[in-house]
């Protein structure tokens, strides 16, 4: 199975698929975010490409790498936001015409919270610009990216609760 967490950006999906990793017997985390850097510092120089999820490799070369991850392990683990609807279709779509079973799931962080989040993340401090920035571009994408499938709420929530209800979500 594929486990495709979605969120906001800041909300903690990888704290939440590390968490999974750690207590879910061969599972494994899968972050296309590394080949999206390189791309980004390669191909995204010479297309002038800011967002390399915009890049068709990223999503064909993520579809591959997950795919081939995905076939040694019992649980792969992807936390990895795609806002745009045509390209989540791409990757969850290209991941399940390889024969997985691929679930999507939404953490859901009240605005407050989030925000208050990415403020005192102490982890990746030079993030917290950016991930402000992308609130308001969130909060439009929200309802269309919760409708990929369940939503797990993580205000007031330890990261264990969170993947224990991530957990919970997966089972239903």
């Amino acid at each position: 199975m594929i486990l495709w967490l979605g969120g906001p950006f800041g909300v903690g999906k990888t704290t939440c698929a590390q968490r999974l990793v750690d207590t879910v017997p061969r599972a494994r985390l899968h972050d296309p975010e590394a080949l999206g850097w390189w791309l980004a510092r390669t191909v995204g120089r010479v297309t002038g490409t800011r967002d390399y999820q915009e890049l068709r490799v990223w999503r064909r070369g993520t579809v591959r790498s997950a795919s081939w991850h995905a076939r040694r392990v019992d649980l792969l683990v992807i936390p990895m936001t795609v806002l745009d609807d045509d390209h989540a279709d791409e990757l969850l779509g290209g991941l399940r015409a390889r024969g997985h079973d691929v679930r999507h799931v939404t953490l859901h962080a009240s605005d407050d919270v989030l925000r208050a989040r990415i403020e005192a993340d102490a982890v990746d401090p030079g993030a917290r610009r950016w991930r402000l920035a992308q609130v308001d571009r969130w909060a439009e994408a929200a309802p269309r990216v919760a409708s990929r499938g369940p939503v797990v709420t993580t205000d007031g929530r330890t990261p264990g609760q969170v993947a224990d209800d991530v957990r919970r979500a997966l089972e239903a």
